[in-house]
C-alpha cells in the first residue's frame, strides 16, 4: 500500500542520512567511500539485502560514490517495502 505523506514523515525519523525527492516518490542516500573496492563492497551488501528482501533498488556507481534510490514501482512511490529496506541499509553500518 502506497504510503502518503504524514506516514512517510513518520518513518523518515527511522532512518539516517537518507533523503526524499521532491514529489516523496522515492528514498535517496548518497556514500562517498575511500576507494572504488570499498563502493563495490558496499554495493554488494546492498545486492544482497535486497535480494533477500525481494526489493531491487535503483544503484548508481561513480568510483567512490555510490547512490541508492527506493521506491515501490508497482504503486509509484513509497511503502514500508522502501523503509524496510532503507532501515536494513542503514545495519550495514550500526
Amino acid at each position: 500500500m502506497k504510503l502518503n505523506a504524514p506516514q512517510i514523515h513518520a518513518h523518515m525519523h527511522q532512518l539516517t542520512g537518507w533523503t526524499l525527492e521532491v514529489d516523496e516518490r522515492a528514498l535517496v542516500k548518497v556514500w562517498i567511500l575511500p576507494s572504488f573496492e570499498a563502493a563495490v563492497v558496499l554495493f554488494n551488501q546492498i545486492a544482497h539485502l535486497a535480494q533477500a528482501q525481494y526489493h531491487h533498488p535503483e544503484v548508481l556507481s561513480s568510483y567512490t560514490r555510490l547512490q541508492v534510490r527506493l521506491w515501490t514501482h508497482d504503486v509509484a512511490g513509497l511503502t514500508d517495502k522502501d523503509f524496510k529496506l532503507a532501515h536494513s541499509i542503514d545495519t550495514l553500518f550500526d
